[in-house]
């Protein structure tokens, strides 16, 4: 019987997306990864098949773990993590967004961080880098927030078949950004060089399969997309100093 490890509890069916049909053409034509529309939502809870499969994948990486006394940047927290989440006591729990709508939200750009170099512990920015205008930026700044050996954590749709990332000179109207992108606030949509991005930032990791991470979770049961990797990435422990770098080597992260 399918399993709900948010709210923790078996339902008996998972229920499609309510606008599944509105999907842009061009995603299907893509075979773009992201959500697995029709196992969307939970019957009990409402969370998402996102919901689901980044909680299932960050206890499995050991990242949960480590939330106890951390400090944590979570850009536009998706409610039923954010209880997670603050459930496991991080030091610090910064709920960010560009446009906050709660009032513990605080006003945040993912490309100019009001953070001190080498600050936080572990950055969750998922779907948020197929919105910004300047990927490599706001990269650059969640590099250069993290401690050393500091994790981010970014899902973000993309499509495998396209060498290259996809993106238009101007921004689109909402139709065609749709229609290109899949939603009509995209500027983007990622292609197979989605990896290169973060390597291009100073960061370390890779997309891990969800067999690998996940070899037990039948995604039937469980509510998620098994085509959906896992998108986790490091600073190195020695990138704070090029002296030190010569000097240490580079520390495996505590999920590897």
């Amino acid at each position: 019987m399918p399993y709900c490890c948010v709210c923790d509890q078996t339902v008996p069916a998972w229920l499609p997306h309510p606008h599944a049909e509105q999907r842009s053409p061009l995603m299907r034509l893509l075979d773009t990864v992201g959500s697995d529309l029709s196992m969307y939502l939970c019957p009990s809870c409402h969370c998402s098949d996102r919901d689901r499969h980044l909680w299932l994948y960050m206890n499995a990486a050991g990242i949960t773990a480590q939330l106890p006394g951390a400090t944590v940047l979570h850009m536009a927290p998706e409610p039923h993590l954010e209880r997670l989440i603050g459930a496991c006591q991080p030091a610090h729990y910064i709920r960010g967004d560009l446009h906050p709508t709660q009032a513990h939200h605080e006003r945040i750009n993912l490309e100019a961080l009001p953070f001190d170099d080498n600050s936080l512990d572990l950055v969750i920015c998922n779907h948020i880098l197929e919105h910004v205008y300047h990927p490599n930026k706001a990269l650059s700044e969640i590099h250069r927030a993290l401690k050393p050996g500091g994790i981010v954590v970014a899902q973000t749709p993309y499509a495998p078949c396209l060498k290259h990332t996809f993106e238009t000179k101007t921004v689109p109207d909402a139709q065609t950004a749709h229609l290109l992108f899949g939603q009509a606030d995209h500027v983007r949509l990622f292609g197979d060089d989605i990896v290169d991005y973060f390597h291009a930032a100073g960061l370390q990791g890779d997309l891990l399969k969800h067999e690998a991470l996940l070899p037990k979770v039948l995604p039937a049961d469980y509510g998620c997309n098994a085509r959906e990797p896992f998108f986790v990435f490091w600073k190195p422990a020695a990138a704070t100093a090029q002296s030190q770098a010569d000097k240490t080597p580079h520390a495996e992260p505590q999920h590897a």
